[in-house]
């Protein structure tokens, strides 16, 4: 069995029998993989530390294409985000990546763009003094558009009017002006509360969709914006990603910045 060598973070881990434990890691080169790390709660603490959420490793393992896990031989610390980690509010969105991660992608196919967008995102989140749901709301918006659900800001869907405003339809899964949505929602069995989207938000959706991490700084907030942004993003999520609508991480991310 080859050994191979690839930069990886992990999602999720959880004991297995007395000493071992498994991790579900997302890898530059193999994409989603599962390993199992026998014997590694035994010993130095550091060991089993790698399994840990967030861990940002150099990774060493047995590969076998035709295994459903593969076996953790070594690894080492690439970085440490001590501030994301020292922070209840940036470990909870922190957390709600990895979540997101974790529930939308399937399979072993290495995706480098998407590697890189959450590498990017945890160390924004680590070295942001800043309002950090600007960050969740670029890495939600490139997640979706990097797994093919890129949002439809320009036009309805449905008449391809501009769009200056609108709501969430939990029919077509897109943004309808408002005209559209009037005469829909009398026929359809799928209302969403509380969906609509304003000139405004629109507006930012456009500049996180097209823009760059770095531009992040520049985006000013105003009240409002939080629900209007936060709720479309949430609500398309839950249409197109399967296992999102139950996600925990999201649920205690909004206790906190409720």
């Amino acid at each position: 069995m080859p050994i191979e060598k690839t930069d990886a973070i992990i999602l999720k881990s959880f004991k297995y029998g007395d000493t071992s434990k498994i991790a579900r890691c997302y890898t530059r080169d193999f994409g989603k993989i599962s390993i199992i790390g026998k014997g590694i709660r035994k010993g130095k603490a550091l060991r089993s530390a790698y399994f840990d959420p967030l861990s940002y490793l150099s990774l060493l393992f047995y590969y076998n294409p035709k295994r459903e896990l593969q076996i953790f031989s070594k690894a080492e610390f690439k970085g440490i985000w001590h501030s994301l980690r020292r922070d209840v509010k940036k470990l909870s969105y922190g957390f709600a990546v990895l979540e997101l991660v974790d529930r939308s992608v399937t399979g072993e196919e290495p995706h480098e763009e998407l590697y890189q967008l959450l590498l990017d995102i945890l160390q924004y989140i680590n070295d942001s003094n800043g309002r950090i749901n600007k960050v969740f709301w670029f890495f939600e918006i490139h997640l979706l558009s990097l797994l093919g659900f890129r949002p439809r800001l320009s036009d309805c869907p449905h008449c391809h009017n501009e769009l200056t405003e609108g709501q969430f339809s939990g029919e077509y899964g897109e943004l309808l002006c408002n005209d559209c949505y009037d005469k829909n929602i009398k026929r359809s069995h799928f209302i969403v509360k509380d969906s609509a989207v304003s000139h405004r938000a629109i507006g930012l959706l456009k500049k996180l969709k097209r823009g760059n991490i770095k531009d992040l700084e520049e985006i000013k907030l105003q009240p409002g914006d939080r629900k209007q942004v936060g709720r479309f993003l949430n609500n398309y999520l839950k249409f197109h990603l399967e296992g999102i609508r139950d996600l925990k991480s999201l649920q205690v991310l909004e206790q906190i910045i409720s």
